[in-house]
């Protein structure tokens, strides 16, 4: 599937062996957009990246497509029980998680109620990859900073921005879907606090070149920013080329 979205023009082949090594990384990024950008789908595609060896655990609501993947194990919610049984939202079973030691964990459209356990997850474990309703990362940020608010975490909002800052690595941005197809608008780094707020940083961004057959989506292009998490990766042992991240004008030797 991941190689069919770079023929498509969704990815490019950098882009993919970025997103391949942030997974093996087991970076936490989010997957922001509007509603029926592709959110989902391209979830799902992350899982195509995912190593069969690990265990990945996909937390769900009932109406959600099955992950029938190996090496996924998924929860499902219960949220109209038959008598004598328990409602189970997602949210308790997001508090679960981290007592199965999984490999890595998929959640799918976050709502309000969840931001509180999510935010914990984020905390306690590597690889969680989620998706949220949201226009930008700065507004995928607000969002879930908002909404643990709003639910009761006996946090203020300074210590919500810098749990943010250090545990949620980066994200994805989709713009609008066009004839099904999504639309990465940028890949960008959640970095720490900077005038009281997470520092951004675009590590790809997606561009009009003007050629005929990418006009209407633009292509991706490296903005020439390295990601801090570059060092987290040389540790781990985790090469990635960094001819990567150099912009297409500076490869013929022009600065970046």
């Amino acid at each position: 599937m991941a190689e069919e979205l770079v023929r498509q023009g969704i990815f490019t082949t950098e882009v993919l062996e970025f997103l391949r090594v942030c997974i093996l990384a087991r970076l936490n990024l989010a997957i922001a957009g509007p509603p029926r950008s592709g959110k989902r789908m391209l979830l799902h595609t992350l899982v195509d990246l995912i190593s069969s060896d690990g265990q990945i655990l996909a937390i769900q609501n009932p109406d959600e497509p099955s992950l029938e993947c190996k090496g996924i194990t998924t929860l499902r919610a219960n949220l109209h029980p038959d008598q004598g049984k328990h409602r189970i939202p997602r949210d308790y079973l997001l508090t679960l998680a981290p007592k199965m030691h999984p490999q890595g964990l998929l959640l799918d459209g976050v709502d309000g109620s969840e931001a509180v356990a999510l935010l914990k997850l984020l905390l306690a474990m590597d690889g969680v990859w989620f998706s949220i309703i949201a226009e930008s990362p700065e507004d995928a940020l607000d969002r879930l900073e908002d909404w643990v608010l709003v639910h009761g975490a006996e946090l203020g909002a300074d210590m919500i921005r810098r749990i943010l800052s250090t545990s949620l690595h980066l994200v994805i941005q989709l713009g609008k879907a066009r004839d099904g197809v999504p639309t990465i608008v940028s890949l960008t780094e959640v970095g720490e606090i900077e005038r009281d707020a997470p520092a951004l940083r675009d590590i790809f961004v997606r561009q009009n070149l003007g050629l005929k057959e990418t006009a209407s989506r633009g292509v991706l292009r490296p903005t020439g920013i390295k990601p801090h998490f570059l060092d987290r990766m040389e540790m781990l042992g985790i090469s990635i080329p960094e001819g990567i991240f150099i912009q297409p004008h500076s490869k013929n030797g022009a600065a970046s």
